[in-house]
């Protein structure tokens, strides 16, 4: 009772801290007004986008390796762990978010209810335009601004058919934006792991809509001014219709209308697609730099990054590297600096599978490392996909290959690692190095960092893996490595199942290593069986080969289990006619020397009998053996003698 009455009440409590912040402030005041006199500015506002603030709760913690990614279940019998459950995976569930807006698309009138203040427009069904709806000027503008290209196409069509006067300013924007986007709708932002799978290698083909509707508008407008020229060639080049883009640039030759910057460099671009020389392509690249110099256009990044890619599409000219290292240095001179698709454009010059060894790569990990990019070019998600192809396959060096690796994790730098298939092709070019010059023991550091939540070895490179297993004799990673592939799904892959059961027959079993020794046997059969129980239609279907079941033999026998390799003969007797080549005679000899210790007479006799069916010369020493160790019984003597024949037999005799 006493510990009560003595205890402060929580509101006396609240009003000395507060007290306490009040003489604190007013002390902190008087200390600063005294060293400090003058006027206290307050620094302006700085605006913040809506996720600033999910961005630095981000960028405290890095990715977790030893996890799956955010967007699978957090399940382990859930997680998807190769690469086409992934993509099926995601994709499926990007399909439902789509199927969910469809729906609601196409019942946009139950969707009335509009609660939320301000109105969020993204949560409801976009509006269906007939020749019945309302449209005006105003409703086309909104529709450029918010990049609807197929909605716009069909408010103009419908302002057209009503006689809605279009003024030249909106139908300018509806050229620049059916010309950017050649008539057809972009993705949906919201569609994230479509953007993701469906990139891939950037195809190089005309797909301009000829005599379309760019064109057409283009030819409707009263007063073609130097916007809408830009608009149009921009289009043509970008799509590849270079003959139609250049007769519009002579066309403003004559015509004496201005070109803006970004037009000069679409035009650089697809230089190369107007003339066969290499020195004539590079003379019409100069021809239009010196276009605009004449103009009086300021280049840009752009101009830079086309100009070196115009030298890449003649990277087999002799000069071409001389210049591209002429070309960064002046437009550096006059402040234009590199971007990854400048380096980019660089290494496919210098770095040629039959050129000249060029450590290119090693200078510009030497300017760049350490820094944070942002994509300011499309080609900039080229940069480190191609970096680690020339350290595997130009430099050959695992040390600048891991530069390049630890640059892509600074900072954001993951996020101009670009799509799906250049994070794969990524990879395996890393693995494939590491693999080739580590130590076993070493590279699988690197491949229990990555595998299977980052990346999932392709069989190509699975393959590289089982060989340096194989070379080195480390069979102890043998277990694991089945175990992915299991998961992975490569264990219908007839050379991958060729390596290991190669790499299981130098296993010798001893007290020492019993548990590998029962873990390698467990493989073996699990492969013959998972061979066996394959469907017969199957497309991709394994066969037996004659050193596929030797080697399963060999294992099997060594790892103490008689009783499968048995198995294993007796289908290499019955179904011989199906099976590629023969067994070899070391595996049979290694067999029959089981058999003779267990006295197993009649299936030593069915080996030298396999033997001889084969064509082994080392048949009439397998029976010489048979007959010294065992007593065969008179049956077993006429089977030999059909076989072999009485004269062979009283040789050995």
């Amino acid at each position: 009772m006493d510990a009560i009455l003595c205890r402060p009440s929580l509101r006396f409590i609240q009003r000395l801290l507060q007290r306490s912040r009040i003489s604190t402030m007013h002390r902190d005041l008087s200390i600063s007004s005294c060293v400090n006199s003058e006027e206290i500015v307050i620094p302006n506002r700085i605006p913040r986008s809506p996720t600033d603030i999910l961005k630095a709760l981000a960028s405290t913690v890095s990715r977790d390796i030893s996890g799956p990614h955010y967007k699978y279940h957090d399940d382990p019998f859930l997680t998807p762990a190769s690469n086409m459950i992934k993509r099926t995976f995601s994709l499926s569930k990007e399909a439902g978010r789509k199927a969910a807006r469809w729906i609601r698309d196409e019942n946009a009138e139950l969707f009335t209810h509009r609660p939320e203040d301000p109105f969020i427009e993204a949560f409801y069904p976009r509006l269906k335009y007939t020749e019945e709806s309302s449209v005006s000027e105003k409703t086309l503008q909104q529709l450029i601004q918010k990049c609807l290209v197929s909605d716009a196409i069909t408010v103009y069509q419908i302002c057209r058919s009503k006689s809605i006067e279009l003024s030249d300013e909106v139908c300018q924007e509806l050229l620049e934006l059916i010309s950017y986007y050649n008539c057809e709708d972009p993705l949906d932002q919201d569609w994230v792991e479509e953007r993701w799978y469906r990139q891939g290698v950037m195809g190089i083909r005309k797909t301009w809509k000829d005599d379309g509707l760019a064109e057409e508008l283009f030819t409707s407008l009263s007063n073609k001014g130097s916007a809408a020229y830009c608009a149009l060639i921009r289009g043509m080049a970008q799509y590849y219709q270079v003959d139609r883009a250049w007769q519009l640039y002579q066309e403003c030759k004559e015509k004496d209308i201005p070109l803006d910057a970004d037009t000069y460099n679409s035009l650089i671009r697809v230089a190369s697609f107007l003339r066969d020389a290499f020195d004539l392509r590079w003379k019409l690249v100069t021809e239009l730099l010196s276009a605009m110099g004449e103009a009086g256009v300021n280049p840009n990044l752009g101009t830079l990054n086309s100009t070196l890619e115009a030298l890449s599409q003649v990277a087999g000219w002799r000069q071409a590297r001389h210049l591209s290292l002429q070309v960064i240095a002046e437009f550096n001179s006059i402040g234009i600096h590199p971007s990854l698709a400048s380096y980019y454009y660089l290494l496919v010059i210098h770095c040629r599978e039959r050129g000249p060894i060029s450590h290119i790569l090693i200078d510009i990990l030497d300017h760049i490392e350490g820094k944070e990019f942002k994509i300011e070019d499309i080609k900039d998600t080229f940069f480190f996909v191609t970096a680690m192809d020339v350290s595997r396959n130009h430099i050959q060096s695992l040390e600048v290959a891991q530069r390049v690796d630890n640059l892509l994790h600074t900072g954001s730098n993951y996020s101009v690692i670009g799509d799906s298939y250049k994070e794969s092709i990524y990879y395996r070019h890393y693995f494939a190095l590491a693999c080739s010059v580590q130590t076993v023991d070493n590279f699988m550091e690197l491949y229990n960092d990555l595998v299977p939540h980052v990346y999932i070895p392709e069989p190509g490179v699975m393959e590289e893996v089982l060989k340096s297993v194989n070379i080195h004799e480390s069979l102890e990673y043998l277990p694991q490595i089945w175990s992915d592939m299991i998961v992975f799904e490569h264990t219908s892959r007839e050379r991958l199942l060729m390596i290991v059961l190669s790499a299981m027959t130098k296993h010798q079993p001893n007290e020492k290593n019993l548990q590998l020794t029962q873990q390698l046997a467990t493989i073996a059969w699990d492969v013959w069986t998972r061979v066996q129980e394959q469907e017969e239609n199957r497309r991709n279907k394994v066969t037996w080969t004659g050193q596929m079941l030797g080697d399963l033999l060999t294992t099997l026998v060594q790892c103490w289990e008689y009783d499968k390799a048995l198995k294993v003969m007796k289908e290499a007797n019955i179904n011989a006619h199906t099976i590629l080549g023969s067994i070899p005679v070391a595996s049979l000899q290694k067999f029959l020397k089981v058999t003779l210790e267990k006295e197993d007479a009649e299936t030593a006799i069915n080996v030298v009998m396999y033997a001889l069916d084969a064509g082994h010369q080392e048949t009439g020493e397998m029976a010489k053996l048979l007959k010294s160790k065992l007593n065969l019984s008179a049956k077993h003597e006429a089977k030999l003698t059909s076989a072999l024949g009485t004269d062979f037999l009283n040789d050995m005799a």
